[in-house]
Formats: C-alpha cells, sequence, structure tokens
C-alpha cells in the first residue's frame, strides 16, 4: 500500500512538473520598465479616460434640449439685452447733450445777433438837436436891417477931401445900430483909427478872414477877447472922417483887401445852404 501511494504521489509531481514547465514557456517576457514606459502607460490609461469624455449622452445624441440648456440661452439674451439697453442709453444721453449745445449755440447766437440789431437801432434813432430859438447862427449880416451899400468898394472920390482915393471897404447905411460880429473869431485891435476910421473894431476868422468895423459910436469888446458870430460888438455911429452916421465894413484874406460885397454874398449863400439842409 505504501508503495502505492508512492507511485502515486510521484507521478502527480511528474506530471504537475510537465504542466509548470509548459506554462512557463507560453508565459511573455516582461520588459523592464522605464521612465517613458511610464509615460506611455500613463497615456494608455488616459486615452480610454478622453475617449470617455467625448462619447456624447444620450441626450445629445437624440438631440433634446434640457431645462439647463433653456435657462443658459435665456440667462445669455437677458445679458444681450441689457447691454444693448445700456449702449441705448449711453446714445440717447449723448444725443440729448448735442441738442442741447446746439439750442444753446443757437440761442447763443441770435442772442449776439438782438445785441447787434439793437446797437444799430440806437445809431438810427437818433435825431438832430433842436437849437434853442436864442442861440446864434454861424454866419451872420453885420446889420439886422437890409444891408444898403451907400459907398462901393474901389477907387472913388473922397466926399470930404475931394480927391480920388482907393476905397478899402464898403460904406453900410447904418444910424447909431448894433453891429454884430459875422462869424466865430477873436478880437485883434480896437480903438481909434487916426486915418480918419473914428473908434474902429477888428475880428480874425479862422485865421483867413479879418473883418474891420469903423466909424463906431460904442464898442463892447477888446483886444484878446473871443466873440462868436451874431454876438453885438459895438453899435454904429459918425466918428473920424464921416459925413453922417454910417458903418464902414471892409475884409482882408490871408493880409489882403477883397471885394466885402462878395464876401457877404458868399457868407448869404452858404447860410441859405445850411438852412435848407436844416429843413
Amino acid at each position: 500500500m505504501k508503495k502505492l501511494k508512492y507511485t502515486f504521489t510521484l507521478v502527480v509531481l511528474f506530471y504537475s512538473c510537465l504542466c509548470f514547465a509548459q506554462f512557463n514557456t507560453l508565459t511573455p517576457t516582461v520588459p523592464k520598465k522605464s521612465k517613458n514606459s511610464k509615460v506611455s502607460e500613463k497615456s494608455n490609461i488616459e486615452e480610454p479616460l478622453q475617449q470617455k469624455k467625448v462619447k456624447k449622452s444620450w441626450k445629445q445624441f437624440l438631440n433634446i434640449t434640457t431645462k439647463s440648456d433653456l435657462k443658459n440661452e435665456v440667462d445669455s439674451l437677458k445679458m444681450l439685452i441689457k447691454e444693448y439697453s445700456s449702449v441705448k442709453d449711453v446714445r440717447i444721453n449723448e444725443f440729448e447733450k448735442l441738442k442741447d449745445s446746439l439750442i444753446l449755440l443757437t440761442k447763443n447766437k441770435l442772442e449776439v445777433r438782438k445785441e447787434t440789431s439793437k446797437k444799430k437801432n440806437v445809431f438810427a434813432t437818433y435825431d438832430f438837436v433842436d437849437e434853442p430859438a436864442a442861440s446864434f447862427s454861424k454866419i451872420v449880416m453885420p446889420l439886422k436891417n437890409k444891408i444898403t451899400i451907400t459907398s462901393s468898394y474901389g477907387t472913388r472920390t473922397h466926399p470930404i477931401f475931394g480927391t480920388k482915393k482907393t476905397h478899402n471897404g464898403i460904406d453900410l447905411k447904418a444910424s447909431y445900430e448894433n453891429v454884430y460880429s459875422v462869424m466865430d473869431g477873436i478880437i485883434t485891435a480896437t480903438g481909434w483909427d487916426s486915418k480918419g476910421g473914428g473908434n474902429f473894431i477888428k475880428v480874425k476868422h479862422f485865421n483867413r478872414f479879418e473883418t474891420s468895423y469903423m466909424h463906431l459910436s460904442e464898442m463892447y469888446y477888446r483886444a484878446g477877447e473871443i466873440v462868436k458870430a451874431g454876438f453885438v460888438i459895438g453899435k454904429s455911429g459918425n466918428t473920424g472922417n464921416s459925413t453922417g452916421p454910417h458903418l464902414h465894413f471892409s475884409v482882408k484874406e490871408f493880409g489882403q483887401n477883397i471885394n466885402p460885397s462878395h464876401f457877404l454874398n458868399d457868407l448869404i449863400k452858404v447860410n441859405n445852404l445850411i438852412a435848407t439842409y436844416n429843413e
């Protein structure tokens, strides 16, 4: 019995050895692990994970929209509307500012035009100043009454001496009447004329003309005093070499004797022009 057991045991061991040897031959050789091999293993491990991620869900595969997807789309639309409304508000504010600036600019221009028109109207609304009745004109005649010449300018026979002599003025009919300055001026000389003129007054006008008034009975101004046109400077008389009361009136222009009749006629023309212009 013991021999049978030992033989059976040996047979079993023999067959087990044979089986182990066969399996040993089929077992593949395991390569040595390196760093690169670890990376490859990791990549091999990750690839199936990525493949798992890429896999579509059944809802996506069937093209079914979920509530969460709808909510996300609605939220995105709300954000877009909010952004658009904010941009719209900014544009509206900019437009209102531009509108206000244009209105203000137009208003300023209108005010400037009104001010300029007012200034123009100020100059346009002025009227001529009415001179009082008592004021004197710029040009008057030496006598108030009508001018009547009794002895003209030029060569004549002297009424007292009976000889021919140059008469450097004109004799005007005047019987102790007021004598007037014909224009504005300054008294240059007054006194007694030893050559027969009697009491006299001389007036300088605008550094051009000089008028002389002789045979006066009264004199009211002295040399250096200023007179205006129409001022009474004396009174006609019969002083000096004279046959009766009258006014001797003579005129010099730039120191040279001129015809007083022409001078007075020129004054009358100017006076008439002034009167016509004032009308």
